[in-house]
């Protein structure tokens, strides 16, 4: 797990592929944001509780857990549903698309070589994110 401190918002990023991991963590850390990561989704409920991110992006495809089946999982517990979690794939939009139907999941964000189109998909996500949290919870 690697944590870096900054000051756009903070953001949680899980993914198997340490070279994903890597990318995506540099590229927000230059767009101003703070960036904790992990390699494993088994580890998602206790970085959530200690630090409180405002997005989650999450890998679909990882071998403990896959990322319906996270999903599933933050069903159990209310605090790992107070951040949107976003899934962040190579899979094709139409799959995402439907898993984030199936799933629950906010959205999706194709994880991409471009890293000034990664940070604006981000950040639209994270606007999103907190104009809904200052709008309340929904009735």
């Amino acid at each position: 797990m690697a944590i870096a401190h900054t000051g756009k918002g903070k953001i949680l990023i899980i993914d198997d592929s340490e070279a994903a991991l890597t990318s995506a963590r540099r590229s927000l850390e230059s767009a101003g944001y703070t960036v904790i990561t992990s390699n494993t989704a088994l580890r998602m409920p206790a970085l959530v509780q200690q630090e409180s991110p405002e997005l989650i992006l999450l890998d679909v495809e990882m071998p403990a857990l896959r990322g319906d089946q996270v999903m599933e999982f933050t069903q159990l517990f209310d605090f790992l549903r107070r951040s949107p979690i976003v899934f962040h794939s190579a899979k094709p939009e139409e799959e995402l698309a439907e898993l984030v139907k199936k799933t629950g999941a906010a959205g999706f964000i194709r994880k991409t070589s471009n890293s000034l189109q990664f940070v604006n998909q981000v950040d639209r996500w994270m606007t999103k994110a907190r104009s809904e949290k200052s709008a309340g919870p929904k009735v």
